[in-house]
C-alpha cells in the first residue's frame, strides 16, 4: 500500500509538474480544452501509477550479506544415500538468551497508513465543510432570473459569477453594478461551466488532492486544474466571436477579478498572472487546429516520463546472484579429490550427489533466503554420466552458456518441457553461476571442477512440477502426529475454521542452541483448542534478509511440552501440524522467534483436515532409474 501511494504521488506529481511548467505554450498551441482534458488525465497516474511490480531498496546492503548465508538452513544441494528426510542444521554459533518482546500492535507500515487516512479524512472534511458553509451563505441570497435549468441569484457573500451546487447548481452574482452585456457574458461563461461538469471534475481533483495531502505538488496540481477549466470554458466561448467582441469578454473578466473562493467553485475571479495568461489565450486565434496528433505524442511523453521516472526511483537495484539469492551450486567436498567430486556427483561412489527441493521462480533463479520470490516450478535435476544408458535413451538437446556446449537430458515425466523459456533459463544462471563461483573459505577450483563436469556428464532434469501442483511434504512421528510443509503459492486456498494471528510482528532473537526446543519467544494470538479433523497452518507471508526464517513452536500449556516445532520456516511457505490421538482437545499456543531482532508477517489458522494433510510423503529422492548405481567404491576421507 505504502509503495503504491508514493509511487503514483511521483507519478502524478512529474506528469503535473510537466503540465504547469509548458502550461502557456501547450495552451496556446492546442487550444483551451484540450489543456483542461490533459491536466485532468494526468491527475490519473495519482491514482494508477506504473502497472508493474515495484520494490523499495533492500534495507541491507549486499557487502553486509555474509559469504556463507543467513543462520539456518538455505536450502543447498544435498549430499544423500539414504532416504530420510534431512533434519534442519543448528547454527554453531552462541546466541544470546533472547528477552521476551510484548507483540507490537501497530508495524511501522500500519503507523504510516494510520497517518495517512487520518489526515485524508482531515483534509476533505476541511474542504467540504468549508464549501457547504459558503454555499449555504451565498445561496441565501434573491432570486432575480432563471436560465434554463439554473436559478439565478444574487448575493453580498461572493465577489464574481460563479456556479455553485452539485445536485441542484445555481449561478450566483455578486451584489454590484452591471451592465447588460457583462451579465449576458457571464451567465453563458457560467452556463458552460454547468454543461461541462465541472463542479463534478473538481470534486475529482479536490479528492486526488486530499489522498495525497502530504504532497505539496498535489496542491499546485489543483490550482492548475481550476485554471485550465477557465482556459476551456474561455475558448468555448470565445472561438466565434470578433476581436473587439473578444475584447469586451476579457473587459468582463477583468471586471469581476477580485477574490478567490472554495475550490469546488466555478467562478470568474483570479489571479493576476492567470488573468494575463487568460487574456493572450482569448485574443490569440487558431488555438488547437490540426495539431491533434502533436498533442497526442505530448501527453504520451509526459506519461512516459512520469512512469520511467517512477521505476527508475522505486526499482530495486539489481540483486547479484549469490548462493544464497538465486544461485544454483552443485556440491562440492573439499576433502576429497577434484576426480572424486565428479564421481559423486555422477552418482558412482557411496556420497552420490542430488539437489533436493529446488524451487526456482520464473526468471530461472533458485528461491532460497534472500531472493525471495514466488516460486513458479519445483525442479528435480541431477548430473549424470554420458555413457549412463539410462540417459541415452532420454530425450536430449545443447545448450550454449560461456562457450561451453551443455547437454541436457529430460526423463519421460518432465519432457514436455524441454523448450521451456524458464527452464532454459535456469540452466542458464546455474551454469553461469558456477563458472564464475569462489568461497575464500574453500580451497578448490569451482571452475575447473565444473567444467569437467559438463564435459564428461549430461544435466538431467526428471520432474517439473508448476505451482498449481505443489504438494505438502508430510511425515509422522511416533506419537502419530503429522507434520509437513510446501511453498506457498496464489493456488492456496484457506478455508479457516479459527483465526488464531494474522499481523506483522516484532520478533525477538531465537534461542538455537543444544538445549533448544522452540520454547522461548513472543506468543503469537490467543491460546486455541485443536480438535478432531483439525489441521493447524503457518503461512509465513513476508521475512526480512537480517531474519529470512522465523522460529514457530506449538506448546501444550496443560503440560508444557513442545509438540511441533519449526526452528526454520521460511518466508514464502506454509507449515501445517496435524495432532495424532492422544493431543486431540488440548489448549495449545504458538511462540515465536527470529534469526535476528525483526519484523515478519504471519498468519496462523486452522482447518478441516484433507486427504492431502494425511498421506505421508516419500523422501524427495529421484526416480528408481536414476538413483545411484555404485561402481566405484571409495571411502570419504575426514580432514582432522
Amino acid at each position: 500500500m505504502i509503495k503504491w501511494l508514493l509511487m503514483a504521488s511521483l507519478s502524478g506529481s512529474i506528469a503535473s509538474l510537466c503540465l504547469i511548467l509548458l502550461k502557456s505554450k501547450l495552451a496556446a498551441a492546442y487550444g483551451g480544452r484540450w489543456y483542461y482534458c490533459v491536466c485532468l488525465s494526468a491527475l490519473l497516474l495519482f491514482l494508477v501509477p506504473i502497472p508493474i511490480p515495484i520494490q523499495l531498496p533492500a534495507l541491507l546492503p549486499q557487502s553486509l550479506i555474509p559469504e556463507q548465508g543467513p543462520t539456518g538452513w538455505t536450502g543447498n544441494p544435498v549430499a544423500a544415500t539414504e532416504t530420510k528426510a534431512p533434519l534442519a542444521p543448528v547454527p554453531s554459533d552462541p546466541v544470546v538468551k533472547a528477552e521476551t518482546f510484548q507483540s507490537s500492535a501497530l508495524s511501522a507500515e500500519a503507523w504510516i497508513l494510520v497517518i495517512w487516512i487520518s489526515g485524508f479524512v482531515i483534509m476533505l472534511s476541511l474542504y467540504l465543510f468549508n464549501y457547504f458553509r459558503f454555499k449555504r451563505q451565498a445561496l441565501s441570497g434573491i432570486r432575480i432570473d432563471r436560465v434554463g435549468k439554473l436559478d439565478v441569484r444574487v448575493s453580498d457573500y461572493v465577489h464574481s459569477p460563479m456556479l455553485i451546487g452539485f445536485i441542484k447548481p445555481q449561478i450566483v452574482f455578486p451584489n454590484t453594478k452591471m451592465t447588460v452585456e457583462d451579465y449576458q457574458l457571464a451567465l453563458k461563461h457560467e452556463s458552460i461551466h454547468h454543461k461541462q461538469k465541472d463542479a463534478w471534475l473538481k470534486l475529482f481533483a479536490v479528492i486526488v488532492n486530499c489522498l495525497h495531502w502530504f504532497n505539496p505538488v498535489s496542491y499546485i496540481a489543483l490550482a492548475n486544474i481550476s485554471e485550465a477549466c477557465e482556459y476551456a470554458v474561455d475558448e468555448a466561448l470565445s472561438k466565434t466571436m470578433k476581436p473587439v467582441d473578444k475584447k469586451r469578454y476579457s473587459e468582463m473578466i477583468l471586471h469581476f477579478a477580485s477574490q478567490t473562493s472554495p475550490a469546488l467553485n466555478s467562478g470568474l475571479a483570479q489571479p493576476k498572472k492567470q488573468l494575463y495568461r487568460r487574456f493572450k489565450l482569448i485574443m490569440s486565434r487558431g488555438q488547437g487546429r490540426g495539431r491533434t496528433g502533436v498533442g497526442i505524442g505530448a501527453v504520451v511523453m509526459i506519461v512516459a516520463v512520469s512512469l520511467i521516472s517512477s521505476s527508475v526511483v522505486f526499482a530495486k537495484a539489481s540483486q547479484p546472484v549469490t548462493e544464497f539469492s538465486g544461485g544454483i551450486r552443485t556440491y562440492y567436498n573439499v576433502n576429497d579429490t577434484l576426480e572424486g567430486n565428479v564421481q559423486s556427483t555422477f552418482g558412482k561412489t557411496r556420497m552420490a550427489v542430488f539437489v533436493g527441493e529446488l524451487y526456482i521462480d520464473k526468471n530461472g533463479l533458485r528461491v532460497d533466503s534472500l531472493n525471495r520470490s514466488e516460486p513458479y516450478y519445483k525442479v528435480g535435476m541431477m548430473w549424470k554420466d554420458k555413457s549412463d544408458a539410462v540417459v541415452a535413451s532420454m530425450t536430449q538437446q545443447t545448450l550454449s552458456v560461456q562457450d561451453r556446449t551443455v547437454t541436457v537430458a529430460f526423463d519421460e515425466k518432465a519432457t514436455s518441457y524441454k523448450d521451456d523459456s524458464v527452464i532454459k533459463k535456469m540452466i542458464t544462471n546455474q551454469i553461469d553461476f558456477e563458472l564464475t563461483y569462489t568461497n575464500k573459505r574453500l580451497n578448490d577450483d569451482h571452475t575447473a571442477f565444473i567444467d569437467e563436469v559438463i564435459r564428461r556428464g549430461v544435466y538431467v532434469i526428471y520432474e517439473v512440477l508448476p505451482a498449481k501442483a505443489f504438494k505438502f511434504s508430510i511425515f509422522q512421528t511416533e506419537n502419530g502426529d503429522r507434520n509437513g510443509s510446501k511453498m506457498l503459492t496464489a493456488y492456496d486456498k484457506k478455508a479457516k475454521m479459527t483465526d488464531i494471528f494474522n499481523d506483522s510482528v516484532k520478533l525477538p532473537r531465537s534461542v538455537l542452541d543444544r538445549e533448544t526446543d522452540g520454547s522461548e519467544g513472543i506468543q503469537l494470538g490467543k491460546s486455541f483448542t485443536l480438535k478432531s479433523g483439525e489441521t493447524l497452518a503457518f503461512d509465513v507471508k513476508e521475512t526480512t534478509d537480517m531474519s529470512p526464517s522465523v522460529s514457530l513452536a506449538v506448546i501444550d500449556e496443560a503440560t508444557g511440552e513442545v509438540a511441533y516445532w519449526n526452528p526454520l520456516a521460511r518466508s514464502g511457505t506454509r507449515s501445517i501440524f496435524t495432532p495424532g490421538e492422544n493431543r486431540l482437545n488440548r489448549s495449545f499456543k504458538i511462540i515465536a522467534s527470529g534469526e535476528a531482532e525483526d519484523t515478519a508477517k504471519v498468519e496462523i489458522f486452522t482447518y478441516q483436515t484433507g486427504k492431502e494433510e494425511i498421506e505421508v510423503s516419500p523422501a524427495y529422492v529421484p526416480p528408481a532409474n536414476l538413483r545411484p548405481v555404485i561402481t566405484l567404491q571409495k571411502e570419504v576421507p575426514v580432514r582432522k
